[in-house]
């Protein structure tokens, strides 16, 4: 019996250990999103952004106050842009993208004041579809878009218990798209999607 109970006690304690230096979970969120032509044209331009959501999971490895976090998650962001139609700006109308992918980052960082949390790195966006609402109706442009592309985040995290909140910046390292067919014509661009990221996880383990 006094057997039985010492390996009871073992067993929790390392899972209590284990619970410390890797965290599981689901994350949720949402993001406010913009399309950046660099290559500003006289017929096509920046205007409005728009809000997303992102759900999936997240894993967290912390050794003594460091720790990588690798997510896996699907998101819809995108952004209106301002075209001129065949008619020049007679035409002119907004089109609003939408892009589904799947984003993986992997965010290295360090906790401080036990609860506050600092973090960068690296993130993959694999295109899943992309679509624009236009006048005419949708259209689906996922030909103009590269079909994975690389980029950063940045950011602060909070840890409340089971419950961590991210707020993260997400910026491309190249261009998403370089030509974009639309409304019966082709753009010649740079395009980059960025996004201000507010997500919410739980910690199952």
């Amino acid at each position: 019996m006094k057997k039985t109970i010492v390996l009871a006690l073992a067993i929790l304690l390392c899972y209590s250990t284990y619970g410390q230096v890797f965290t599981l979970g689901p994350k949720i969120g949402i993001s406010s999103s913009e399309v950046k032509i660099k290559n500003n044209l006289t017929n096509i331009r920046n205007k409005d952004a728009s809000f997303g959501f992102h759900a999936g999971l997240f894993t967290r490895l912390t050794i003594a106050g460091f720790y990588v976090q690798p997510e896996a998650l699907f998101t819809s962001s995108g952004g209106t842009i301002e075209v001129d139609g065949n008619g020049g700006s007679l035409t002119r109308q907004a089109v609003d993208l939408k892009f589904n992918k799947l984003d993986v980052p992997v965010m290295f960082g360090t906790k401080f004041l036990k609860i506050f949390r600092l973090q960068a790195g690296p993130v993959v966006n694999l295109l899943l579809n992309a679509d624009a609402k236009t006048n005419a109706g949708d259209i689906d442009i996922k030909e103009s878009y590269k079909n994975a592309t690389v980029g950063y985040q940045a950011g602060v995290g909070l840890d409340i218990s089971k419950l961590t909140i991210d707020l993260k910046y997400e910026g491309n390292l190249s261009s998403i798209g370089d030509n974009l067919n639309l409304l019966g014509q082709s753009f010649q661009t740079d395009q980059r999607n960025r996004q201000l990221i507010l997500s919410l996880g739980i910690k199952l383990i």
